[in-house]
């Protein structure tokens, strides 16, 4: 089953486009939150949420950019310092954390087993959600920001203390290896890091569309059933 939820935040109202688990029964069932890239809310970001209901799991796709719009969003949070450099109190992360606890409130959601995956824009945000207890699966595809170091302020990420999946490929100006060795070496035996071939920044949006895609689709699927099953 797909809807279109509104969440009234602090700050600001946010639709999110929900796949509920089609094996759903009575039971409370896992969630995984799954953050757009830059370019928000496309159809292949949608059938990828769908198969990833079908995998076992409600599936809800927020819109970072509702009411209001890319440039609207941009405005207000790349002219932030803290978002920029991803700190912990910068305002996505913040609205983020907030869409979380909502979504815990939902009926038919175990709030004990959340994923997130985050991608570009949003691979900061899936770091810093590795923080939480409720969160069980970090997934994170090349995050873009913080734009220093490792992408993650170094007392943050030595504080994670469970397994994160990264997903990368081997040439991307916007997340380059050293900065993806920087992360590994703070984060130790808690970091999965995978390497693709022949993809560009952007693995989620080829899943379905090269051999490599198809490859970070079967590791990411495989990664959320091992920690929210």
């Amino acid at each position: 089953m797909e809807d279109k939820l509104t969440f009234a935040l602090s700050n600001r109202e946010m639709d999110v486009h929900f796949f509920q688990n089609a094996a759903a029964g009575a039971e409370k069932q896992p969630a995984v939150i799954f953050l757009p890239d830059l370019t928000g809310v496309g159809e292949t970001q949608l059938e990828t949420a769908r198969l990833l209901a079908l995998e076992g799991f409600h599936v809800f796709v927020p819109d970072l950019f509702s009411h209001g719009g890319a440039a609207q969003y941009c405005l207000r949070m790349f002219f932030n310092k803290a978002f920029l450099t991803n700190e912990a109190d910068n305002p996505g992360i913040a609205e983020i954390h907030e869409l979380i606890d909502r979504l815990k409130g939902l009926s038919y959601v175990d709030a004990t087993r959340l994923g997130v995956i985050g991608q570009c824009l949003t691979g900061g945000f899936a770091l810093h959600t590795a923080l939480r207890d409720d969160v069980k699966a970090p997934v994170v595809f090349h995050h873009s920001l913080g734009v220093t170091g490792s992408g993650m302020p170094e007392d943050h990420a030595r504080a994670i203390c469970k397994s994160v999946q990264g997903h990368y490929v081997q040439i991307d100006p916007m997340c380059p290896r050293a900065r993806v060795e920087q992360l590994k070496e703070q984060l130790g035996g808690h970091f999965e890091m995978n390497y693709y071939d022949w993809l560009p920044h952007g693995i989620p949006h080829f899943f379905r569309r090269t051999d490599e895609g198809r490859r970070a689709y079967i590791n990411m699927v495989r990664f959320l059933k091992m920690q929210l099953n």
